[in-house]
């Protein structure tokens, strides 16, 4: 049994109060340690331009993008 395991059938076995008081808890201490995304839109396009093409690749990486069937591309 791992951690994660072990940790969900201790919340699990709290009476409903204590357990709803936890999630707050925790809902609280995510809030205040997660970093925020970025909402900014064209900041994020922007940083994708400023990096666009000037990334170097493996050959071998360059060949697995290459053959991927799965990735479309914009050749205009």
């Amino acid at each position: 049994m791992n951690a994660e395991e072990i940790l969900l059938i201790k919340v699990q076995r709290l009476p409903e109060p204590e357990r709803e008081r936890l999630l707050r808890q925790i809902d609280e201490w995510i809030e205040q340690h997660v970093t925020p995304q970025p909402v900014d839109v064209q900041q994020a396009v922007a940083a994708v331009r400023s990096t666009w093409a000037n990334i170097s690749l493996d050959p071998e990486t360059l060949r697995w993008i290459a053959e991927d069937k799965e990735l479309e591309y914009d050749l205009g």
